[in-house]
């Protein structure tokens, strides 16, 4: 292509109709360079530094993934996770890193830095902790994130994947009662027991006074076991629920954006209406105790709830967005409300459904 015709059919290009904005600048910079590139042995996607720069900075070249500058992501995130996990502080944050690692880096990245993970996890926490981190993180990063690639909603993956996680927990209950020929029931509530009981010795030894007798301890313990499996559930909701908000907000790999999801979406989110039965339900049988129904009962009850505190999250998060709270208030805000104010958070999510809090700050 000669100079002149190359300079005419560059004028054209970047005067014609249909070329808004910025990004019509470079498309149609890059279809002139492929062009001429084509006839003088030029790589199509080649620019200069001058070009790049006058067009407002470095074209993303389709197909040519700078990878080598993420790279450390690759062994970084997975040390990370384990170490999240073993602080026991920051542990229901230990699948962030490793779903960040499988929306950017890809499928077979993703299975090889949990697997990678849990190996470290197991040499320095030992296998009580590698049974821990298995039922509970790797269904939260391999599901959770084969489910979201999927493009499933928000509702189904989190449900899929807590029912994982219980799966999960169970066959691994199972085949170690297998191996030891132990109930597997009696081996989680002997070391439940156990640990209360020593919480309970050190917080009378530093005492000068008896903190309870032995007869309000063995009915706190008592009390403590039959909540506890609403207690593992709410914890592997909490897990599910902080690392999905994580990843969302990362947004690697435009996870969002594939899910039709906008920035603000939580502000907007409500649990599934059908709920509130079963909620109605537990609660009353919570008032009309009947035996181990009322065991069912309680439990149920409280991982609702639980779903419902989330609700309330999302209402007062519009609530501030609305009111334009800054930042730093809004998670002094957030903190207060969780710690302080638990039945006012648990109130707006649960009587959204008939009042439905943000229609009428809209209005207003």
């Amino acid at each position: 292509m000669s100079r002149w015709a190359a300079d005419s059919h560059l004028e054209t290009i970047l005067v014609s109709p249909g070329s808004c904005g910025k990004r019509g600048y470079q498309d149609r910079f890059l279809a002139f360079s492929a062009s001429a590139g084509a006839e003088e042995g030029v790589a199509p996607n080649s620019l200069s530094a001058s070009e790049s720069s006058k067009l407002g900075g470095p074209v993303q070249r389709p197909g040519k993934a700078n990878s080598s500058s993420h790279g450390w992501m690759k062994v970084l995130f997975p040390v990370l996770s384990a170490l999240f996990f073993l602080s026991a502080l920051f542990s229901v944050f230990a699948p962030a890193p490793l779903l960040i690692l499988f929306f950017r880096h890809g499928r077979k990245w993703g299975w090889l830095g949990t697997l990678a993970s849990g190996l470290l996890v197991g040499l320095l926490g030992g296998s009580f902790s590698l049974v821990i981190y298995t039922s509970f993180v790797f269904p939260v990063v391999l599901i959770m994130a084969e489910l979201l690639k999927r493009k499933r909603s928000l509702e189904r993956a989190a449900t899929i994947t807590l029912l994982s996680i219980g799966l999960m927990g169970g066959a691994i209950g199972l085949g170690y009662s297998k191996v030891h020929h132990i109930n597997p029931w009696s081996a989680v509530t002997q070391e439940f027991s156990q640990g209360i009981d020593q919480v309970i010795q050190s917080i009378q030894e530093s005492g000068k006074q008896p903190w309870v007798d032995s007869g309000e301890a063995e009915e706190w313990k008592k009390d403590l076991l039959i909540e506890m499996p609403s207690a593992v559930a709410i914890l592997a909701l909490i897990m599910v629920w902080a690392n999905l908000m994580i990843l969302l907000r990362v947004n690697p790999g435009q996870i969002r954006e594939s899910l039709g999801l906008d920035y603000g979406f939580f502000r907007k989110w409500k649990a599934p209406e059908f709920l509130v039965w079963p909620t109605i339900v537990s609660g009353f049988f919570l008032l009309v105790e009947v035996r181990y129904v009322s065991v069912v009962a309680i439990n149920l009850f409280k991982f609702l709830m639980a779903i419902y505190a989330i609700q309330g999250l999302s209402v007062l998060s519009y609530f501030f967005q609305a009111w334009n709270i800054r930042r730093f208030y809004r998670g002094a805000g957030f903190m207060v409300v969780t710690l302080l104010m638990r039945p006012l958070l648990l109130a707006l999510g649960f009587f959204d459904l008939w009042f439905d809090f943000r229609s009428k700050i809209r209005q207003s």
